[in-house]
C-alpha cells in the first residue's frame, strides 16, 4: 500500500485534495463556526461538517481507486468513472450503513462487519461496474475467508486515521497560536484549516489505495 501511494503520489495528491483539502477549508472559512461538541452540533454544522466533506471526499475515494486499478489511465479518466460510480456507492454506503452501525455498537463486530461490507464495495463498482445490490453481495462473498485479516488491516487504518487527524490539528493549533501573538492572526486561522485539510486528503488517499489493493488480492 505504501509502494503504490508513492510511486503516483504527485497525480493521487492533487486528485484528491480540490475534493478534500480545499472543501474542508472553504468550509472553515466560510461555514459556521464548529460545535464544542458532536452532540452539540445544530443540523446546519452537522451538515457543512461532517455530511458534506464526506459526500464530496467520496468522489475522491474512488477516483483515487480507478487510478490504483487503472494506473495507465489519466486522471481525467480516472476522475469520470468516480463521478459516474458515485451514486452507486452513496447506495451501497446506505444500505450497509444499518448492520455496521448496529455491529460498532459492540465495536469488534463493527468493524468486522465494515470490512466485509462496506471497505469493498468501492473497487468493485469501479472495477465491474454493477448495482449497488451486487456490490455489497460480491464484497460479502469475496471477502469470506478473509473477513478477520481485513478487520485487523482495517483496524490498524483507524490507528492511523486517529494519529493522522490528531498529528494535523495539532500542529495547526500550534501555528495558529504562534502567529496570533505575531499578529497575523488570519494567517494562523488559514494554517490552522489547511494541515488538517491536508491530513484529510492523504487519509482519503489511504483509504481509497486500500480498497483497491484489498480488492485485487482477493479477486486473485
Amino acid at each position: 500500500m505504501g509502494a503504490a501511494i508513492m510511486a503516483d503520489l504527485n497525480r493521487l495528491f492533487f486528485l484528491v485534495a480540490p475534493f478534500t483539502l480545499l472543501i474542508n477549508v472553504a468550509i472553515g472559512l466560510f461555514g459556521p463556526p464548529p460545535a464544542a461538541s458532536l452532540s452539540a452540533m445544530t443540523p446546519a454544522q452537522l451538515f457543512w461538517q461532517l455530511a458534506l466533506p464526506s459526500l464530496v471526499a467520496a468522489v475522491g475515494q474512488l477516483a483515487v481507486v480507478a487510478l490504483v486499478l487503472r494506473p495507465d489511465a489519466p486522471p481525467r479518466a480516472a476522475l469520470g468513472v468516480a463521478v459516474a460510480v458515485w451514486p452507486g456507492f452513496m447506495i451501497t454506503q446506505l444500505l450497509v450503513s444499518l448492520p455496521v452501525g448496529l455491529g460498532f455498537l459492540l465495536v469488534v463486530p463493527g468493524i468486522w462487519l465494515f470490512g466485509r461490507l462496506a471497505f469493498l464495495p468501492a473497487a468493485l463498482l469501479v472495477a465491474r461496474r454493477g448495482s449497488p445490490i451486487d456490490a455489497v453481495r460480491d464484497s460479502w462473498a469475496i471477502s469470506e475467508d478473509d473477513g478477520l485479516q481485513l478487520a485487523l488491516f482495517i483496524l490498524l487504518g483507524l490507528f492511523a486515521i486517529i494519529g493522522i487527524s490528531l498529528i494535523a490539528e495539532i500542529a495547526g493549533a500550534a501555528l495558529d497560536s504562534v502567529l496570533k501573538l505575531a499578529g497575523l492572526a488570519r494567517v494562523g486561522r488559514f494554517l490552522h484549516l489547511l494541515l488538517p485539510g491536508i491530513g484529510s486528503c492523504f487519509i482519503t488517499i489511504g483509504f481509497g489505495v486500500a480498497s483497491a489493493i484489498a480488492y485485487r488480492r482477493l479477486v486473485r
